[in-house]
């Protein structure tokens, strides 16, 4: 039979259901609790950030003169919209100043001039490339973004704009123009290209384009711009080009005389620029062309706090906004790239403004020629001196008429008591002087004595070098011994001494030093190295890097 629960008891309770609900109740109270906490969390930290409670964090930017309104009416928008950063009011002013000044200003390890108005926490130069030539370690956050681009071009008259597209002109072509004739391009009246190369970074950036354009080397590397051929481009660029102060004077020139007879008949400029002034269009030459990219650079400076910097990201990333591009294009520029340029290393930008400064049209190089009788020595098919010989005569081959070239032969006594012969005096290398060169070459015989006397040889050869100096050119003389085993009276450490009281910063003399099957000596190896010369030892002259040696010797400005 079943049994029946007792009457008057009563059913007992779960406990567990009990025990679910409660903790449902309590969590919806913490969740509850939580977001009044968050909520009112939040409205303490908009109520401390309305407030500024840490003041106004102040953005300085600095900025090239030529994006000034554009950046400055961003500016003027991003203050508008009342931004705070961590506890702070943020406020952005903008200063415009040239980059040039500005790149001196960050690389001159000096206080700041408050003449450039105050250290910016964000800078905005011309191109990518002012940021490289003040590349400081340290100073700038990461890598720079641009907010801007314009192309770097030639402002010419529209009639040598339609001449120079017709003959296709590459960069590679602008310094043959420049020295030669636009005839070659169907304007004989217009004489040759009269390019002004103010400085500033469109000049810079014409001058890295040319070097490219003749070196196929993109972007210009340390290797390139240290040959000859490169440097000698440059040089022809800069040499003859029409006088100008800036671009802005050269721009202004030759808006107001585009004729043939104009002083100036292209200058270097963005496309921006060209744009601003009436009569003047842009040519772009054919290759690979540079461009102002305008960086935003964050500068970590001990002027800067971290909020500053903070501030400087959120405004360059306010500044390459879609919302932002036509206060961009509406003053001539195009939109921000979506990636940096490649533009050359700063050691590679300071040897082409080096050379933009002071060109360099070409070597005036003066030949040591050891004659001693250790030269008889037989390499391959002929004696060391043959070889050697047959080298110079080989090199002068090459070498353009506007090199010059001379031949001292030397070892002991050769003209009466002077141990050192000339041959030919050194001078450019006319048809005239190759012959007389070569003529001169075919006496040479090896001495009977085996003593060399170098260190007077070099001497003498110095101060002839110095008393007829050639301007822009660089003034070298090569060495060539197999010694050297001197036994004059000057003393290696008299040589070094003599050569240093001689030196005129103001006309320096390369000393370059060949020597073979031996060591030499210390004092030629850092006589080469203080006149900034090479020192190349060779086993035999009978190989390839002896003729190399003495290529580069006499071809390298």
């Amino acid at each position: 039979m079943g049994t029946h629960r007792a009457a008057g008891g009563s059913r007992g309770v779960s406990k567990g259901p009990v025990i679910a609900i409660a903790a449902v109740i309590v969590l919806a109270l913490a969740v509850v609790g939580w977001a009044w906490l968050s909520d009112r969390s939040k409205e303490r930290d908009s109520r401390a950030a309305a407030s500024c409670v840490e003041g106004t964090a102040t953005l300085n930017v600095t900025v090239d003169p030529d994006i000034l309104t554009p950046v400055k009416a961003a500016a003027d928008r991003f203050n508008a919209t009342k931004p705070h950063v961590r506890d702070h009011c943020a406020e952005v002013t903008v200063a415009a100043q040239p980059s040039a000044a500005m790149v001196a200003a960050f690389t001159a390890n000096k206080p700041w001039d408050p003449a450039l108005g105050p250290q910016p926490a964000l800078w905005i130069p011309e191109s990518s490339r002012s940021v490289e030539q003040m590349r400081v370690p340290g100073l700038i956050a990461g890598t720079p973004a641009p907010i801007a681009i314009s192309p770097i071009s030639l402002a010419v008259p529209d009639a040598l704009r339609a001449a120079m597209e017709t003959g296709k002109v590459h960069w590679a072509d602008l310094p043959k123009l420049q020295q030669g004739s636009l005839a070659d391009i169907g304007l004989a009246p217009w004489g040759k290209l009269r390019l002004a190369m103010p400085a500033g970074d469109a000049s810079l950036a014409v001058a890295t384009a040319v070097g490219s354009g003749v070196s196929g080397t993109d972007p210009l590397d340390d290797k390139a711009v240290a040959t000859g051929q490169v440097i000698s481009a440059i040089s022809l660029l800069a040499a003859d080009a029409p006088a100008a102060k800036d671009a802005a004077g050269a721009l202004t020139a030759l808006a107001a005389a585009t004729d043939p007879n104009a002083p100036v008949h292209a200058v270097a400029a963005t496309e921006q620029q060209i744009r601003a002034r009436n009569g003047l269009t842009a040519f772009r030459p054919d290759g690979a062309g540079p461009v102002a990219d305008f960086p935003a650079a964050q500068l970590t400076g001990s002027w800067v706090d971290p909020t500053q910097n903070l501030v400087g990201s959120l405004f360059a990333d306010f500044l390459r906004a879609p919302d932002q591009s036509k206060l961009f294009t509406d003053n001539g520029f195009g939109a921000a790239p979506p990636a940096v340029t490649a533009v050359p290393a700063k050691a590679v930008l300071d040897k082409v403004t080096g050379i933009l400064a002071h060109p360099v049209l070409g070597v005036q190089a003066t030949v040591l020629l050891d004659v001693s009788s250790s030269m008889s020595a037989s390499e391959g098919y002929g004696t060391r001196l043959a070889n050697a010989v047959a080298a110079l005569e080989s090199t002068m081959g090459v070498m353009p008429p506007d090199f010059g070239l001379g031949v001292w032969e030397y070892s002991k006594n050769l003209d009466g008591n002077n141990p050192y012969k000339v041959l030919t005096p050194t001078a450019p290398l006319a048809d005239a002087q190759r012959t007389a060169i070569s003529q001169a070459l075919t006496t040479v015989t090896v001495s009977p004595s085996k003593p060399d006397r170098t260190y007077p040889t070099l001497e003498a050869a110095y101060k002839n070098v110095l008393a007829n100096y050639a301007t822009a050119r660089t003034n070298s003389i090569l060495l060539i011994t197999d010694g050297p085993e001197d036994d004059s009276t000057v003393t290696g450490d008299q040589l070094l001494a003599d050569i240093a009281a001689a030196n005129d910063p103001a006309h320096p003399v390369r000393i370059d030093v060949v020597v073979i099957g031996s060591q030499g000596t210390q004092t030629l190896q850092t006589l080469s190295q203080r006149t900034g010369g090479t020192y190349t030892k060779v086993n035999t002259t009978a190989d390839l890097p002896f003729g190399t040696a003495v290529s580069q010797a006499l071809t390298t400005p």
